[in-house]
């Protein structure tokens, strides 16, 4: 594994001590090793969590969410979302939700492009539209006998026999813009103790649904964890790339980093120390804290430009998910309009 670079910022009192992870694979790894070779506070510090992880697992805690995991060792292998059950109990309404709310403000947003058909072959063939006009071409007598054969055979074989009425077959995107600035979205991960572990599952889906809303817009989007903690006058964070802005949603990571107890309250805060760690920095027991807005000041703090970007601090309702969503499709909508 090679260097991971340490980057810092200072402002009066507080040092900001940051760290780019090209993957979740990749951060995953960098915990691992980082883990391996803690110094001895930091060590200590990790052998107490994981104390104090199997005495809440024995006492049938739900602060992991559910089920309950067996020990210590499932969590630290833990690399799949498990939610799928609340997902889709979940989802269908801050799907609802947000629906509720383009409607009310459907003149005021980005507006979505409307399908339409052609028939020069631009955009993509759609089979469902050319099969409502579908007919089978009747042979027709030939006074060469080869010809006949071929004509019998496509007959037999059900090929080469077929055609359509419907003439404009290849469906696009009408008014469609190309030139939206990409949207770049940073969700800060986790949440402090006393959230309950199914609670932390509202802003992974809310980016979700974000992210579907503006790239059906012509939006490109990239997609960022933001895993850290404050102590002593330091941030120390981790800055997870979810998706790059070519790439489709992968919404297992994005739901593991952002909304899993089962990840956040053990890989999560072993990730804490390991980064601690990284920094030369010695964690507390009680690994620090997230402030308030937290996501927010670090994003506006490292990033050079100040527009096209959105931050997800955490929300623990499907109403304060959908408030945040429809925030960042204000804003953005406001942005490109004062261009």
């Amino acid at each position: 594994m090679g260097l991971t670079k340490i980057h810092t910022k200072k402002r009066g009192r507080r040092t900001t001590y940051y760290s780019y992870f090209d993957s979740v694979q990749g951060f995953n790894d960098f915990v691992d090793a980082q883990a391996a070779s803690l110094n001895e506070d930091n060590r200590e510090v990790l052998k107490r969590m994981n104390e104090t992880t199997a005495s809440s697992i024995k006492r049938g805690s739900n602060w992991y969410g559910s089920p309950i995991p067996k020990d210590v060792s499932e969590l630290n292998e833990h690399r799949y979302f498990l939610g799928m059950e609340l997902l889709r109990t979940i989802q269908p309404k801050i799907k609802d939700k947000l629906s509720e709310y383009i409607k009310l403000m459907d003149n005021q947003i980005l507006s979505k492009p409307k399908v339409a058909y052609n028939d020069r072959g631009l955009g993509v063939f759609s089979f469902d539209r050319a099969a409502m006009g579908l007919y089978r071409l009747q042979p027709t007598g030939s006074k060469i006998p080869i010809d006949n054969a071929i004509s019998q055979l496509q007959i037999e074989l059900d090929t080469s026999n077929k055609t359509t009425a419907v003439k404009s077959v290849f469906a696009y995107f009408k008014d469609r813009k190309s030139s939206y600035p990409a949207l770049s979205l940073y969700l800060m991960a986790g949440g402090n103790a006393n959230v309950k572990g199914d609670e932390l599952l509202y802003v992974g889906l809310a980016c979700a649904e974000l992210v579907e809303f503006m790239e059906i817009r012509g939006v490109a989007v990239e997609v960022n964890a933001l895993l850290g903690t404050s102590f002593k006058g330091n941030v120390a964070m981790g800055v997870i790339r979810i998706k790059r802005f070519q790439d489709r949603l992968d919404k297992n990571q994005l739901l593991l980093m952002t909304s899993d107890p089962r990840y956040f309250r053990y890989r999560g805060f072993k990730a804490l120390i390991a980064l601690s760690d990284h920094f030369g920095l010695n964690i507390p027991d009680g690994l620090g804290s997230l402030k308030g807005n937290m996501g927010k000041d670090f994003v506006k703090e490292i990033r050079k430009e100040q527009d096209h970007y959105a931050v997800f601090e955490q929300s623990y309702s499907m109403n304060g998910a959908v408030n945040e969503v429809t925030e960042v499709i204000e804003d953005y909508t406001a942005q490109i309009n004062k261009k």
